[in-house]
């Protein structure tokens, strides 16, 4: 299973919120883009979404929720989603080795 850093909770949280979604169900989900598009390379897209689509593998930790499509949850388990935040307060996420 993906885990998540403290730092990738903590945004999670911060733009859930800050959204119009509703914060009791509302999450970051990620899929996995198609391999052949991309030199068969991982690749995801990430967006906030309502709550998980059928089939989305879901991940929690405190607040933050992710919601991984079926081919995301395969390829990311057991690494680790950490974030970092620009002085213009953009997010970018970052998929790293598990712990």
């Amino acid at each position: 299973m993906l885990s998540l850093t403290d730092r990738a909770a903590a945004a999670i949280q911060v733009l859930t919120t800050s959204s119009e979604l509703p914060p009791e169900t509302a999450g970051l989900r990620i899929v996995a883009a198609d391999p052949s598009l991309n030199g068969n390379q991982d690749q995801f897209s990430a967006v906030l979404a309502t709550g998980p689509d059928a089939g989305d593998q879901v991940v929690e930790s405190g607040p933050a929720r992710i919601f991984l499509e079926s081919t995301a949850a395969t390829v990311l388990d057991g690494r680790e989603l950490d974030a970092t935040v620009d002085v213009d307060g953009s997010v970018k996420f970052v998929v790293g080795p598990g712990v």
